[in-house]
């Protein structure tokens, strides 16, 4: 019932209330993880493929720790991580807030113990076969307390680069490589034992991919790792505990029970050939402009599954989509843990819902933790993938990324990738409907 002219005003003051809604919420001093210190200027252009590649997708909690331990164990060189924290599935890591604060870690013979698969896997390959390990993180000033240690000090003790991130504010991706290239993996899991096993997540492994868009990630990481800072640990050990530390012996361990959500679709862990790897691409550089090309793209449906849309535009642009006649769906997260971020989410989702999107909008089953997911489905040919949500730190407008300390603007580095193969809009659909199912409509929520 609005007139173009009604609806365009009440477009524009949902977007001033956004923005007011972000000033208002915003960091009100420099992230302790943010480590930038140079202005960062877009230099990694978007890399499309023009050959097919062997695609294997993924999805917690169904197979994640299985894709992840396959990669690992498949490597024969080299092994090339990005990765937002390391968290242990035990006490290791346990500490009262995301930055600064109480020392952590735990005994010796605990983290020796350490549950998670990939720390073992880890391990295991720079032992048994002699695989060079570098991995990539966020500093966020937790220090190890003495006669403790954590994930990140054994692995550096036995001999994996770690490096602390500083190209832009913080370090979002989740991406691994093998050989230098010769496996990539790109996802939305964390390090975290509720992102491998209680969470929904979304990934892909690409192989047998003779493509530039597979040296473009290298290039990424090889940028990133140049400018970082050498994890140092800050503890010391005696030489027993040293030799305990760095023992070689192969380290056994088990994968986790699965976690069942009633109802819930099981993804089976299986690959697929001759699949187009379309376009490879990374945030700061140009990935805002490539994901509203692509929308803008959409020819007769769109379907998100996200953990959360809090950038107005994009929320903008979904609801262009509709009214322009395409099929939008939308199946967002039930909980979101950053309150200024559900704030956010929820003005865009009920600006939707009020703009003619009711029952186009759902909220996935409570029984997942969180939905952390981020891929969404153009025209039933073409998925897309990233590690990062529709937000304005994953999505930033423009060329020029200055420090935090001058912007008061978080910049987020993530991974994104395009692939196209009705063998993998059915695997990611089938995931998208299964959820959809089991999920609950959006209703506007104050």
């Amino acid at each position: 019932w609005f007139t173009a002219q009604r609806e365009g005003m009440v477009r524009l003051w949902l977007l001033a209330l956004a923005i007011a809604t972000t000033a208002k919420l915003g960091r009100t001093s420099d992230p302790c993880y943010d480590h930038q210190k140079l202005n960062y200027t877009t230099q990694f252009e978007p890399s499309e493929c023009s050959t097919t590649c062997t695609v294997t997708p993924f999805f917690s909690p169904d197979t994640s720790v299985e894709a992840y331990i396959a990669l690992i164990e498949s490597a024969q060189t080299t092994i090339d991580i990005f990765t937002p924290d390391f968290d242990s599935w035990g006490s290791c890591t346990d500490h009262t807030g995301t930055c600064g604060g109480a020392c952590i870690g735990c005994t010796l013979q605990d983290q020796r113990n350490e549950t998670f698969p990939v720390f073992t896997g880890l391990l295991n390959a720079i032992h048994e076969r002699n695989i060079s390990v570098r991995l990539l993180t966020n500093d966020y000033y937790v220090p190890t307390c003495q006669g403790k240690i954590t994930p990140l000090d054994w692995l550096v003790l036995n001999g994996i680069q770690v490096g602390l991130y500083t190209t832009t504010t913080f370090l979002h991706a989740k991406f691994m490589t093998v050989d230098s290239g010769r496996r990539t993996l790109v996802s939305s899991v964390n390090y975290s034992k509720t992102s491998f096993t209680k969470n929904r997540e979304a990934g892909v492994i690409i192989d047998n991919c003779s493509c530039s868009a597979i040296d473009f990630y290298q290039q990424v990481f090889a940028y990133d790792w140049a400018q970082s800072i050498s994890y140092v640990v800050n503890t010391n050990y005696t030489a027993s505990q040293l030799a305990y530390i760095k023992d070689p012996s192969i380290l056994p361990y088990a994968l986790p029970s699965y976690y069942k959500v009633n109802g819930a679709y099981v993804a089976p862990f299986a690959s697929y050939d001759g699949v187009t790897v379309q376009l490879a691409y990374t945030a700061p550089d140009y990935a805002y402009d490539t994901v509203m090309k692509g929308l803008l793209a959409t020819t007769s449906s769109l379907q998100v599954m996200i953990y959360e849309i809090t950038n107005a535009a994009m929320c903008n642009a979904t609801l262009d989509l509709f009214n322009a006649g395409k099929n939008v769906t939308l199946l967002v997260s039930s909980n979101i843990l950053n309150y200024e971020e559900l704030i956010l989410a929820r003005a865009c989702y009920n600006m939707l819902y009020n703009n003619g999107l009711k029952g186009h909008i759902r909220k996935t089953n409570t029984g997942f933790q969180f939905s952390h997911q981020k891929f969404w489905i153009i025209d039933n040919t073409a998925v897309h993938l990233s590690t990062g949500n529709w937000s304005p730190d994953d999505f930033p407008v423009g060329t020029f990324f200055p420090p935090y300390k001058k912007s008061s603007v978080s910049t987020f580095r993530d991974m994104l990738v395009v692939v196209e193969s009705p063998d993998i809009v059915h695997a990611f659909q089938n995931v998208f409907d299964g959820d959809w199912a089991i999920g609950t409509d959006w209703v506007p929520t104050p």
